[in-house]
């Protein structure tokens, strides 16, 4: 119990594996550089963070950079995030999925997630599955 609230130790042990943040006190994960480090190690840590942690971009966008993933982790205000989003298809196609019609109808967006996983294009938009250059990704 002590170790869990340990900033030093815990900070040493999600540099190592990002994971370690489930088993942290509550309070260290409110704690941004802890959260941070998770994070960038192991994007789908984020799911450990603290609401207020999920809230913020800077965390959001090292998960997803990490993880694209990682995004169904993320505040409902992130869904609309075009450079989250942009972040998180380039590292896997498959976050389109959780993309607004907005994100899901964004030409680029939907372009760099078909790049990355030609499986994505049943995310896109009814238009988008449409277009040639995409198609053809």
């Amino acid at each position: 119990q002590r170790l869990k609230n340990d900033r030093e130790i815990v900070l040493a042990a999600v540099s190592q594996d990002g994971w370690a943040l489930e088993y942290t006190s509550s309070e260290l994960k409110y704690d941004r550089e802890i959260v941070l480090a998770a994070v960038t190690k192991r994007g789908s840590a984020l799911q450990f963070a603290s609401q207020e942690l999920q809230n913020d971009r800077e965390i959001v966008l090292a998960a997803v950079t990490q993880r694209g993933l990682a995004l169904i982790f993320a505040s409902q205000q992130f869904k609309n995030d075009r450079g989250i989003f942009l972040t998180a298809v380039t590292q896997n196609g498959h976050a389109l999925e959780y993309g607004s019609q907005e994100i899901r109808n964004d030409r680029e967006i939907v372009l760099a997630a078909v790049t990355q996983s030609r499986e994505a294009l049943r995310f896109a938009s009814a238009e988008l599955k449409n277009d040639r250059e995409i198609v053809l990704a």
